[in-house]
């Protein structure tokens, strides 16, 4: 993972002069709501530029139609913003900047964004760089190469359980969910109760028949990974113990040299698509007290030249995270400092048009624990909408 390259903050200043040059003297607050902690430092540095905007960040876990009602920032960045309910509460935008297009989110009708895209996730499959080596691709990995070369790879010992498995999509819970994003992308995007239940037993079942190819049935799997999988992936990878382990560039952005050094990164890929995880955008709401103050900071925070300030930041200061907003940046020249000869074509980039609200709430707290409870079992009832009307009804009692 190369380093950040280290930038001067010249036309940075330079930017917000000119932007200061066209307002009055009046100091402006900009209230920024988001899930990203690290924009305090953004916000540092851009007050210190700009005598005329005072920037306020106000961190939350996570940002719904509600919050945003609630707080009533001027301007929201954060994941997953793509749901309707989010996108009736901002205002379109005139902007336009060369970003991948696949993250460009919803449109208006007369094609204007709603949304920035900022960053993005994708999955990533670890492993030693002499196994990573031998899979079809350089760049990508697809889950039949991965069970084709870790099935060959389970071992036994004498009395018959497991030492040794190559790789298990129920190890880490984010799998389950990367498989239901390769094989049905939209699933969802009609809302949780409008999806196709039959593709989604076939997934389920399919993955199910993957677990026991190689563990022999998901018990065994299921002990495999208790008696193992308290030492990290990386230790078991290099150990030998396992072949392959899902991550996340978070993650790997924590990991030694010593340890990243021994291993590589594919991305968990269908054929020629990876399913974006998820989006950090930045929206201003429709009812902003200061559209064009949000407006410029979006434009500055689209500058390469702020990007890798902030990376250089964000390093300095020993704050763990990876490349721009814990992902890769929307703009692609800003990646060639984030990973080497990893940078994805835009047309590899598949997004789910809308996920529905809460939506990283609904996927840990519904679509996984049912997932993982249909795998071990051949019924699966409650079905997954019964089980996401329960949480909904649980959710508002609670007031979440």
């Amino acid at each position: 993972m190369q380093k950040p390259v280290r930038h001067t903050t010249v036309s940075l200043i330079l930017f917000a002069s000119i932007f200061l040059s066209s307002c009055t003297d009046k100091v402006t607050t900009l209230r920024i709501l988001t899930d990203r902690k690290e924009l305090a430092s953004a916000a540092e540095i851009y007050n210190s530029a700009n005598e005329n905007v005072i920037v306020t960040i106000h961190n939350v876990s996570i940002i719904d139609d509600e919050v945003i009602e609630n707080e009533n920032p001027d301007l929201v960045i954060g994941s997953f913003l793509s749901s309707s309910e989010i996108i009736d509460l901002l205002r379109p935008s005139e902007a336009v900047f060369p970003v991948y297009e696949a993250l460009s989110g919803p449109r208006d009708s007369k094609g204007r964004r709603f949304l920035t895209p900022l960053a993005f996730e994708l999955p990533l499959i670890m492993g030693r760089k002499e196994i990573m080596s031998e899979l079809p691709d350089t760049m990508l990995v697809q889950p039949e190469d991965l069970r084709e070369a870790a099935a060959p790879y389970t071992a036994e010992n004498n009395e018959g359980r497991l030492i040794r498995l190559g790789f298990s999509p129920a190890w880490n819970p984010q799998s389950l969910t990367d498989l239901l994003a390769l094989r049905a992308p939209g699933i969802f995007a009609a809302g949780m109760e409008n999806f196709d239940e039959v593709l989604l037993g076939r997934i389920v079942e399919e993955t199910r028949d993957w677990i026991t190819e190689s563990a022999g049935d998901t018990a065994a799997d299921t002990a495999f990974d208790k008696r193992y999988r308290y030492i990290p992936d990386e230790y078991l990878i290099i150990d030998g113990r396992i072949l392959f382990a899902r991550t996340d560039f978070d993650y790997w952005a924590t990991l030694p040299d010593t340890i990243t050094g021994a291993l590589d990164l594919r991305y968990l890929s269908g054929p020629r698509k990876i399913p974006v995880i998820s989006v950090t955008s930045a929206g201003i709401p429709l009812k902003t007290s200061s559209p064009e103050a949000a407006s410029a900071f979006i434009q500055w925070l689209m500058l390469p030249e702020t990007q890798s300030l902030l990376m250089d930041r964000w390093k300095r200061d020993g704050i763990d995270v990876f490349g721009f907003l814990g992902g890769l940046s929307s703009l692609k020249e800003v990646n060639e400092s984030i990973i080497k000869n990893m940078i994805p074509e835009g047309h590899y980039l598949q997004v789910p048009e809308s996920r529905p609200l809460r939506w990283s709430r609904i996927r840990d707290e519904v679509i996984i624990p049912w997932f993982q409870s249909a795998l071990s079992n051949t019924s699966t009832e409650p079905t997954l909408t019964e089980a996401y009307r329960k949480w909904d009804l649980s959710s508002l009692a609670e007031g979440k």
